[in-house]
């Protein structure tokens, strides 16, 4: 055995952390190109993940509708009914934040669960890889904007009635999806090499849920943390959601930049940190 064998006999998932042989940006642009020639296959992809989804279920896509309704009711339930702590529009409230936050949570969770899923597919068949991750965060914006037309309906019966500024959605919900984009390209290519990611994320989740202002207004966060506070995109994104549906206004455009900004590097970082490993994932999967 030479020299050279007997090191890559050795090498972990860390050494392939080390710095790319070939231009990285080169094969990031090449990864972009091949992803649109394979255009037709991420659209089989999404189509046939929301058509399974829900099939062995007795409501099947009804739960589109169910999910967000549900969890919103529990919460009113425990905040406004047990604790009294609710406003009359609460539900509208936490409602569009939770449709918000599932987005990001739906598509890094299949993002990660695709990635690993699909191992026959990456020894027989040479296709973007990029795609998989992908396809998950279109079927999950899918599910956001039908969400969205669920809440505008939900919130007629509180006095709130759909507007114009409804439709400042589509640059609100881009800014998200470039941000969950990044974030889902980043962990599905971190869990394959280490699998406890999947996991881990989901407390990351969980605790992200409670620190962001999906069941209380920001006001309630003590001035002294207000500055850290802010950092977390969805402050900015949660407030601009319920601006154009709650109080018919145009959101905090600067705040939005910047998160727009924030989010635009997060999808290049995590895009060249997929690219970069991609080429292992048939071995390892």
């Amino acid at each position: 055995m030479t020299a050279t064998q007997a090191d890559s006999a050795v090498a972990g998932p860390f050494d392939l952390l080390a710095p790319p042989k070939r231009s990285l940006l080169r094969d990031a642009w090449a990864e972009v190109r091949a992803t649109a020639r394979y255009s037709h296959l991420l659209r089989l992809l999404v189509s046939s993940s929301l058509r399974t989804e829900n099939s062995n279920t007795v409501f099947g896509f009804f739960w589109w509708v169910l999910d967000p309704l549900l969890q919103m009711t529990v919460y009113v339930i425990f905040i406004g009914v047990i604790l009294n702590r609710a406003g009359p529009d609460y539900p509208v409230f936490i409602l569009t934040a939770i449709i918000s936050w599932e987005l990001l949570v739906k598509a890094t969770q299949g993002a990660t669960a695709a990635t690993l899923r699909k191992e026959r597919a990456m020894r027989q068949v040479a296709f973007p890889k990029t795609i998989l991750p992908l396809s998950q965060v279109i079927g999950a914006g899918a599910h956001f904007m039908f969400a969205f037309g669920v809440l505008l309906v939900v919130a007629v019966p509180f006095g709130i009635y759909p507007s114009a500024y409804a439709l400042l959605v589509i640059p609100i919900a881009l800014v998200q999806v470039t941000l969950t984009t990044g974030i889902a390209l980043f962990i599905s290519a971190l869990n394959v090499f280490f699998r406890d990611t999947g996991k881990i994320i989901t407390y990351v989740f969980r605790m992200g849920f409670y620190l962001s202002p999906v069941l209380y207004p920001v006001t309630v966060v003590p001035d002294r943390f207000r500055p850290i506070y802010n950092l977390n995109p969805f402050v900015t994104l949660f407030d601009a959601y319920r601006a154009i549906v709650m109080e018919h206004s145009t959101p905090d455009w600067s705040s939005l930049g910047i998160v727009a900004g924030g989010s635009i590097v997060a999808l290049v970082l995590g895009y060249l940190f997929f690219v970069r490993l991609q080429e292992s994932f048939a071995k390892l999967v």
